[in-house]
């Protein structure tokens, strides 16, 4: 029996209980320690790969193990085949999947990302034999076998410990660039569907082209553009800032303090990054509101064309458009505004917070004048629409930005700044179950801790790993965090939401 604990993406945290025995996973079986585990384990006749040449010949002579999915002879496949097999194992099934005879120091991230729980050091004792000596990154000769089997062992162990966390996808960016193999094959599972955490505590580190084809990055882009609903008929582009939220950053803060409150009269805002287009309100949504990226002003030629075909969808929407940006930002801009013939007003001279370039954007802004709006309100409702995928209408908004919190007879939600998301209360959460959104229907038992899977009996399919979520059965109600996707709750164990508030229904 498996339980999980934790998940990042198809990559998971939980326990694995054989005849007795508990096992942590992620886990490398060490062979030279002949642990009872391997006894218990079916290894097969054939190798697993021969499913894909014929299925009824590995219907008789494949692995039939009962706890673990036995994967074997991965070795001998191209990187692509290697991905296509792993992301179809890990989406048929919710055991653990035990790789045999493939983990490496360099390809273990990258295994691990793509859903595989168990892995071994048998790789790692035929290096020995050879003379090699692993390390994290590459691979050195000598000749004391006994020390390079501890050794190179050791090193797995070193590298799977590092990597379990919620920046799981940064290492495995980081690790592959030493192995052309290894990118190719992150470059294949980019573009299959993958579930990931919409919400995140982790910084996102975008320092290479990987950084374009990120689960995250492409939803952020896509949901966005199916939220935004802009409430002003003038536009400003901006050039993004290092520090988030972008409204608190020395630019951004030196720009509204000469030019004034731009949303009042009625311009709203998009800031320009690699590889992020971000309207200003949803500056406070992960990635957007967590996320490094090196603010050079210089932008290749992909990153020009990445951006701009995004930027080109969110500003068709706009009577007025002006662009107070210069170098690589400005580039991009261009770009769009000539591809798709709109008139960009310019307004940056070489530095955007120089006195004449506020003075520039000033002069335009006063010009016209469109009805204005009220930004920490279109913020809370497009958060609503992004996250919830609801309309809700609240009376008003306190705190100090980025900290805000919302209220309608009283406080409904707040936004939560480690994750980049909302964190609603309890008439809210009420709200959202009448409308039968993002809910968890349990058992009827008061909730507290944690509410493990055995305890739900139905829950919203679109939830996923971190979402908030509302929890109710005929006494209780309350806000949760999801610990895994609402189509495990009801079907497998393990904790399936982290309670956080708790009332009477």
């Amino acid at each position: 029996m498996f339980r999980q604990e934790r998940r990042f993406g198809l990559a998971r945290v939980g326990y694995l209980e054989i005849n007795g025995e508990r096992y942590r996973t992620p886990m490398i079986i060490d062979f030279t320690e002949r642990p009872k585990l391997i006894d218990n384990i079916d290894f097969g006749i054939a190798p697993s790969v021969l499913e894909i040449l014929d299925e009824a010949k590995f219907e008789v002579l494949g692995s039939k193990d009962k706890n673990l999915v036995v994967v074997t002879g991965l070795s001998t496949l191209k990187p692509r085949e290697i991905v296509e097999y792993v992301y179809r194992l890990r989406r048929s099934t919710y055991k653990p999947i035990y790789a045999v005879a493939i983990a490496t120091p360099k390809n273990i991230p990258l295994l691990y990302y793509m859903g595989i729980d168990v892995f071994d050091n048998i790789v790692a004792i035929l290096k020995a034999y050879e003379g090699v000596k692993m390390t994290e990154f590459d691979e050195s000769i000598d000749s004391n076998y006994e020390e390079l089997v501890k050794q190179n062992t050791l090193v797995m162990k070193r590298v799977l410990d590092l990597i379990v966390g919620e920046d799981l996808r940064n290492k495995v960016e980081a690790w592959v660039k030493f192995d052309p193999e290894l990118t190719a094959m992150l470059r294949f599972f980019d573009k299959l569907e993958v579930p990931f955490p919409r919400f995140n505590r982790c910084r996102v580190i975008m320092t290479t082209d990987h950084s374009f084809t990120r689960p995250e990055v492409k939803y952020f882009l896509n949901r966005s553009l199916e939220c935004y609903k802009p409430k002003g008929r003038g536009l400003i582009i901006l050039p993004c800032s290092a520090r988030k939220p972008y409204l608190n950053s020395t630019s951004h803060r030196k720009i509204r303090s000469f030019v004034g409150d731009v949303c009042k009269r009625g311009f709203e805002e998009i800031i320009v990054s690699s590889p992020l287009v971000v309207p200003r309100v949803f500056e406070l949504l992960y990635p957007a509101m967590n996320y490094d990226v090196a603010v050079t002003g210089d932008w290749s030629l992909d990153e020009i064309e990445f951006v701009s075909s995004y930027l080109s969808k969110f500003i068709d929407k706009f009577e007025l458009i002006v662009g107070h940006v210069s170098g690589g930002y400005r580039k991009v801009v261009e770009r769009t505004s000539d591809f798709f013939g709109l008139d960009v007003v310019w307004t940056a001279e070489k530095d955007v917070t120089s006195i004449e370039s506020l003075k520039n954007l000033k002069r335009v802004l006063e010009k016209f004048e469109f009805e204005g709006f009220d930004l920490k309100r279109s913020i809370f409702e497009h958060m609503m629409r992004y996250q919830f995928d609801v309309e809700f209408e609240i009376e008003n908004v306190r705190g100090k930005y980025p900290n805000l919190e919302f209220y309608k007879d009283g406080r409904v939600a707040r936004v939560d700044t480690n994750y980049g998301c909302l964190d609603i209360d309890l008439s809210l959460a009420r709200y959202l179950i009448e409308r039968s959104v993002y809910y968890v229907e349990i058992e009827n038992f008061k909730p507290k801790g944690t509410i493990f899977a055995v305890g739900v009996k139905d829950a919203d399919k679109r939830i996923r790993p971190n979402d908030i979520v509302a929890f109710y059965n005929d006494e209780y109600l309350g806000v949760g965090r999801a610990l895994m996707f609402g189509e495990e709750m009801v079907e497998n164990d393990g904790k399936a939401v982290d309670v956080k508030k708790v009332g009477v229904r």
